[in-house]
């Protein structure tokens, strides 16, 4: 008699400041639904990241209201507001506890950059972030592809990490950039969905 074990459902947690949302960011949810097969992709902006207690940040119904809107078109993604709704310092870990015990059933899987994923380790609780949840890394061509591979090899046999690879190669954009270039009275239209372009206009961002 074959035993089949029963695979849990994939929920993909994006999480970021998102000041603005970019095309970058809906490129990578995408990405990660497809590649990781994703049953629902979570789209989190930020109260206030550890990195960021003192740096200007945009209020969050803005950064909000452009995610929404930067994914409104994207299947299986949901907008979470889970962080901004605790109104404290966004560590991945404790949001990701949260949503474990919403979510018993499900795997979660945390989505990050080459950058960020390299440092995981030595995050808020990172060895227990590694211990408890799973990863979706995208990777830009020969950036630091070296260092990363030996890292997702040195976390699976310390910890049994699963991580995911994504094939999909991102635009290199940063929200930095971007508001740079719009205070420059630069064209950022290649760079953010139309429909955030234009909430950026109407509401007055980043002059």
């Amino acid at each position: 008699m074959t035993e089949f074990t029963e695979i849990s459902t994939r929920i993909g947690v994006l999480g970021g400041t998102f000041d603005p949302v970019h095309i970058g960011h809906v490129s990578l949810g995408m990405a990660a639904i497809s590649e990781a097969n994703l049953e629902k992709l979570l789209v989190m902006p930020a109260y206030i990241q550890p990195f960021k207690q003192c740096k200007h940040v945009t209020d969050d119904e803005h950064r909000l209201a452009m995610t929404k809107l930067a994914f409104e078109n994207v299947p299986k993604s949901e907008i979470s507001t889970l962080e901004i709704d605790r109104m404290r310092i966004s560590y991945t870990f404790d949001t990701l506890s949260e949503l474990k015990k919403k979510c018993p059933d499900e795997e979660i899987f945390f989505i990050t950059g080459t950058d960020s994923f390299l440092q995981i380790d030595s995050w808020y609780k990172g060895v227990d972030l590694l211990k408890n949840f799973s990863f979706i890394v995208s990777v830009r061509p020969g950036y630091y592809e070296h260092e990363l591979n030996e890292k997702i090899e040195t976390y699976q046999n310390l910890y049994c990490t699963e991580v995911i690879k994504l094939s999909a190669r991102m635009p290199d954009i940063s929200s930095t950039d971007i508001r740079e270039a719009y205070r420059k009275g630069e064209s950022i239209s290649s760079l953010v969905p139309e429909s955030v372009e234009r909430y950026i206009i109407d509401n007055g961002l980043y002059k």
